[in-house]
C-alpha cells in the first residue's frame, strides 16, 4: 500500500516540476543570466513580447 502511494506521489511531483521548469521561459527562448533570450533575427525585429538588448546582441523576453 505504501509503495503504491509513494509512486503516485513521485509521479505527481515530477509533473509539477516539469510544469514549473517549462514556465520559466516561453517556447523558443533560452535561460541566460536570469533572462530569457533568443537570437536576434538578421533582418527584421524581435518577436512580440521581447525587446532588443544591445549589450548582449539578443532579444530579451519582457
Amino acid at each position: 500500500m505504501y509503495l503504491k502511494c509513494t509512486w503516485l506521489l513521485l509521479l505527481i511531483l515530477s509533473f509539477m516540476a516539469g510544469a514549473l521548469a517549462s514556465s520559466l521561459c516561453p517556447a523558443g527562448y533560452n535561460p541566460e543570466s536570469n533572462r530569457c533570450t533568443i537570437e536576434r533575427p538578421i533582418h527584421g525585429s524581435c518577436p512580440p513580447g521581447s525587446s532588443y538588448s544591445l549589450n548582449i546582441n539578443k532579444c530579451v523576453h519582457s
